[in-house]
C-alpha cells in the first residue's frame, strides 16, 4: 500500500500549484515512471485547465477543495506576470477590472496545448519527463499588432489630464488595464498556436525523499505555453 503524502512547495516563480510529490516508503512501495508522469500531467491540467481526477489527488494528497485553492493561486500568479507585461498597476485597479483579467486568463489557460510523455528513469531516484508544447500567440498578437496603436490613443487621451490628484492617477490606470483586457479580448477568436517545442523537466527527491518538479523547469514551461 502507499503511505500518505509528505507535500512541499516549490518557489512561487513555478506557481502555487506546481506542488511537490513526495511518497513514503510504507509497503515498500517507491515512486514509479508512472507516478512521475501522472504527477507532471497532473500539475499541468490543475495549473492550466482547473482540472484534476481522484487519482491525481490521491497522488498529491490533495482534496477537491485544495485542489481548487492551488488552480486559483496558479491563475493569480500568471496575473502577477500579465500585470508586468502590460505594465498593470494592480494597486489602482477597480475590483471589476482586475477580475476581468483574471477572467481572460483562466480562458486563455484552458486553451493550452501540451502533450506529456511517458517518465524515462535516469537512475534509481530520478525521472526525465518530455513534454510538448504548442506556444499560444495571443499576448504576442496584441504587442505586436494592437499595443502600438492603443499607447499613442490612450497617450493623447490623457495629454491634458492632471494625473496629480491620486483619484484620478488610480482611474487612469484602471482605465488602461480595462483597455488591455479590452485588446486581449478581441483576439480571443484568433488565437493562434506556434510550432511544437519540446522540453524535458526533472521529476527527482530532496534530501528528506520529497519529489517535485523544479521551480526553473516549470517556470520554463509556463514561458513556453504563454509566451509574451
Amino acid at each position: 500500500m502507499r503511505g500518505p503524502s509528505l507535500l512541499r512547495s516549490i518557489p512561487p516563480l513555478a506557481l502555487a500549484a506546481a506542488l511537490a510529490l513526495g511518497l513514503s516508503g510504507c509497503g515498500g512501495d517507491t515512486m514509479t515512471a508512472f507516478d512521475a508522469t501522472a504527477y507532471v500531467r497532473g500539475v499541468l491540467d490543475e495549473t492550466y485547465k482547473g482540472t484534476w481526477d481522484n487519482a491525481f489527488l490521491d497522488l498529491v494528497d490533495l482534496t477537491d477543495g485544495e485542489a481548487q485553492d492551488a488552480y486559483e493561486a496558479a491563475l493569480e500568479q500568471e496575473y502577477q506576470r500579465f500585470a508586468y507585461q502590460f505594465d498593470l498597476e494592480d494597486a489602482s485597479l477597480t475590483d471589476e477590472t482586475r477580475q476581468a483579467a483574471l477572467d481572460l486568463l483562466s480562458q486563455v489557460c484552458a486553451q493550452a496545448q501540451y502533450t506529456v510523455q511517458e517518465a524515462v528513469p535516469l537512475d534509481d531516484a530520478r525521472y526525465a519527463v518530455e513534454v510538448s508544447v504548442r506556444p499560444m500567440d495571443l499576448f504576442l498578437q496584441v504587442e505586436e499588432d494592437l499595443l502600438p496603436a492603443y499607447q499613442e490613443a490612450f497617450a493623447a487621451r490623457y495629454a491634458e489630464a492632471d494625473l496629480s490628484d491620486p483619484a484620478a492617477r488610480a482611474a487612469c490606470e484602471d482605465d488602461w488595464a480595462r483597455g488591455i483586457v479590452d485588446l486581449c479580448e478581441s483576439r480571443l477568436g484568433l488565437l493562434n498556436y506556434q510550432d511544437v517545442v519540446s522540453i524535458l523537466v526533472l521529476v527527482a527527491p530532496d534530501d528528506d525523499g520529497l519529489y517535485s518538479m523544479s521551480g526553473t523547469d516549470f517556470a520554463d514551461l509556463s514561458a513556453l505555453i504563454l509566451p509574451y
